[in-house]
């Protein structure tokens, strides 16, 4: 499976460091499930213009930008606000809770993860 599909996949990433994103390549194509990569919220827009993932998989720290802000423009988006979206972050466990809530994002995997963390998008992706 590639990062490089211009039709629909399960999860789009939007995480800005490559490892990472290899990282992940290697759990979703272990576990069967198609995404597409891009490492800023521009690139994901661009990419969301043509495409409707199952679930989008954002890193909070991005060089670009917040991923709770990017957040905020999906879920008040007519168009997207029904994408499920998932945080991947190492930020500390309160604040991500609360900002979980502001942002009205669906989940949150913590870094560094295991493989069995990203089993909750199973649910999402099959549902």
């Amino acid at each position: 499976m590639t990062d490089n599909r211009t039709y629909p996949y399960d999860i789009l990433i939007v995480e800005d460091s490559k490892m990472t994103i290899e990282l992940l390549k290697e759990i979703f194509e272990l576990k069967g499930f198609t995404y597409k990569a891009v490492s800023s919220t521009s690139q994901a827009i661009k990419e969301l213009e043509t495409n409707t993932p199952k679930v989008i998989l954002l890193d909070v720290m991005l060089s670009e930008s917040s991923g709770y802000s990017f957040c905020i423009g999906l879920k008040e988006n007519d168009k997207f606000r029904n994408i499920p979206v998932y945080y991947l972050t190492g930020r500390p466990m309160n604040e991500v809770l609360v900002k979980m809530a502001e942002t009205k994002a669906d989940g949150y995997i913590k870094k560094p993860f295991l493989i069995s963390d990203f089993d909750v998008l199973t649910k999402v992706i099959k549902a």
